[in-house]
């Protein structure tokens, strides 16, 4: 395996996180949502005590690193009683298209399968089109639209992914 996740369980960790989240979100989603709701969903949904807050309820963030033990990127997933819902997997712009996603599935997966969880489910926004030619290329099929007001005059505007038969 080229990428090896790495969990965050400290506050230390989650500190070293901000930074890469940050450059990530600038990278990602100016252009899909704007600069204002990117800057603030990170201060609202990225930030440090949301974060470890989420940890703290079941959340595993984990590092996405590769071989040379260089973060390239950040995932986390909450094990829910019906599938293992991914909530996050980013990558830094020159990380991507050099297959860690496919690697990232399959693990995320096994992980799945270690917890007799049947399948998958993600989120993504429907403007996101890079992100969402990967998930349907990896088997990922669209289950349903949705709008979420977020505060701050702000929404998220998703489709709601499953991949299902991972047992």
């Amino acid at each position: 395996m080229k990428t090896n996740p790495k969990p965050i369980t400290t506050k230390e960790a989650v500190a070293e996180l901000l930074p890469l989240v940050e450059t990530i979100w600038r990278e990602v989603f100016p252009p899909i949502i704007g600069d204002a709701q990117t800057e603030y969903m990170l201060q609202n949904y990225q930030s440090q005590d949301s974060i470890w807050g989420e940890i703290r309820n079941g959340v595993q963030y984990y590092f996405i690193t590769e071989e040379s033990a260089k973060h390239i990127g950040y995932l986390a997933f909450e094990l829910r009683e019906e599938c293992l819902f991914i909530s996050k997997m980013y990558l830094l712009q020159a990380a991507r298209g050099k297959g860690f996603s496919s690697e990232l599935f399959d693990w995320l997966e096994e992980t799945a399968r270690n917890h007799s969880k049947d399948r998958l489910q993600l989120r993504v926004n429907r403007s996101n089109t890079r992100a969402i030619e990967v998930y349907l290329h990896k088997g990922f099929v669209i289950t349903h639209a949705g709008v979420s007001d977020i505060g701050g005059g702000f929404v998220m505007d998703d489709y709601y992914f499953e991949k299902g038969g991972i047992l």
